[in-house]
Parts: C-alpha cells; sequence; structure tokens
C-alpha cells in the first residue's frame, strides 16, 4: 500500500528544497548521541545572567495517522496552557481511555545545553530529558564535582547510552574523575566564541494554536490512545526541526 503522507513530505521537499536544506543545517547543530560511551564537556553560557541550561516542557499530541505532534506548555513563560487545562480535565473524568490520553499529551521537560563533542571538537546543542539531566545536576551538587562547566577545573562527563528494546538508558553516566582544562587559553576562548543560542529554543507558542491543538482531541477517538506514551528519554528530530518555526 502506498504512503501518502510519505510521499506528501517529500513532494514538499522537492517543492521547496531551500526549507529541507535549513533543517538539514539545523539539526547538525545538535548531538545526536551515539550507543555506548561517549566524552563530552558541557559548556557554560556566556554570563552569569542565564543558566548553563535552558528548559522547556513538551506535549506530544497524537494525530489521527498515528504520530504525534509536539508542543511547547506555556506555562515555561507563565502563561495559560489549553493543553496543561486538558490535561488535568481529562483525570477527573475516572474514564480510562481518558487517564490514557491524559498520560500521552502530560507535559515533559526538555533541556537545551551545549556541550563540546570531545570526539570531533566541534560545539553542539545536546537535547535531554530530565533523567539524564538529574545525573548533571547531582553531579553539579556533589562537592566531590563541583561546578563540571568550569573550563579551568571542570571534568568531562561521560554519557553512556545503552538500548534497552527501542528506550535508550543512562544510569550508568557520570563525569570523568579527573578534572582538566577545556583546552588551552585560546582554545577555550575559541569554543566559547561558538556557543548556540540555546534559550532562543524555548519559544512561546500562540495561545490558539495550542487551543487548537487541544480541541482536536476533544470527543474523537485518538489512533493508539489505549497505550500510555512512555516517560522514556527518547530523541526527537521531528522536534528539533519545529523548533526553527
Amino acid at each position: 500500500m502506498i504512503d501518502l503522507e510519505a510521499l506528501r513530505k517529500k513532494h514538499e521537499q522537492l517543492q521547496n528544497p531551500a526549507s529541507a536544506n535549513q533543517n538539514s543545517d539545523f539539526l547538525k547543530k545538535f548531538y545526536q548521541i551515539p550507543e555506548g560511551t561517549n566524552a563530552i564537556r558541557i559548556l557554560p553560557w556566556k554570563d552569569e545572567e542565564r543558566e548553563f541550561y535552558a528548559e522547556t516542557k513538551i506535549h506530544r499530541v497524537p494525530q489521527p495517522d498515528g504520530n504525534n505532534r509536539n508542543v511547547h506548555c506555556r506555562k515555561i513563560h507563565g502563561e495559560a496552557c489549553p493543553l496543561c487545562d486538558m490535561y488535568y480535565a481529562l483525570w477527573k473524568t475516572g474514564r480510562s481511555e481518558d487517564e490514557d490520553l491524559a498520560r500521552k499529551i502530560k507535559p515533559r521537560a526538555r533541556y537545551y545545553m551545549n556541550i563540546l563533542d570531545r570526539e570531533s571538537g566541534d560545539v553542539k546543542i545536546l537535547s535531554i530529558g530530565v533523567i539524564l539531566f538529574k545525573k548533571i545536576i547531582g553531579a553539579m551538587l556533589d562537592p566531590d564535582f563541583g561546578d563540571i562547566t568550569d573550563p579551568e577545573s571542570g571534568h568531562d562527563f561521560k554519557i553512556v547510552k545503552e538500548m534497552e528494546g527501542q528506550w535508550p538508558k543512562y544510569d550508568q553516566s557520570q563525569p570523568r574523575p579527573k578534572s582538566s582544562e577545556l583546552g588551552t587559553k585560546q582554545e577555550a576562548a575559541g569554543i566559547m566564541e561558538t556557543l548556540h543560542e540555546i534559550h532562543g529554543l524555548v519559544k512561546l507558542e500562540e495561545y490558539e494554536d495550542v487551543k487548537k491543538a487541544a480541541d482536536s482531541l476533544r470527543g474523537e477517538t485518538v489512533q493508539g490512545s489505549s497505550t500510555s506514551a512512555p516517560s522514556k528519554d527518547v530523541p526527537d528530530n521531528e522536534y528539533l526541526t519545529k523548533l526553527q518555526s
């Protein structure tokens, strides 16, 4: 059977090759975590006014074709969020199918930070979920490590990615015990000049757009709603592409 959706996407690429190239260039900024042990250096931000990381939350909204649409939660900006309103309302109905849908659209934390890929020497954006982020913060609160982002006395971080079925696990990830310099003073200065604008990735969605996403689920049977969405830390290229808009 012909996959009409795949053909439609291919047609859009052919119609707008410049956009396709932009998407490709944008995704190249992100660090795709390979399976196994990977050495990175988490980088500080340019100044002390902002944290070294940027935080958002994502609603994964089921679509009729079985895929998910990723929507920024507006509450991260202190604004009303129709999808959050719907999430809490679904739990109050007492119906199992509504609880399943609530689990799917639950806002899930996402964090972005600049890192130096020790293998390639490139500065990339690391996009992670709460599990790996807790490990990083836990290490920084440990007096044996402290500020692991410090260019002179910080620590490289080992991301250990193991696959459990189709889901990644990061249980063995930890900082290297020995502190090290980011590089020579000249190298460190060059690295800090190439930081990506991570804070600009956390965009405020238009209220009406989020409301439409919530309204599309009301009173409809959503394909796959009988299975709750996993809370695993799963990379999502479709979401990364959406960050451009």
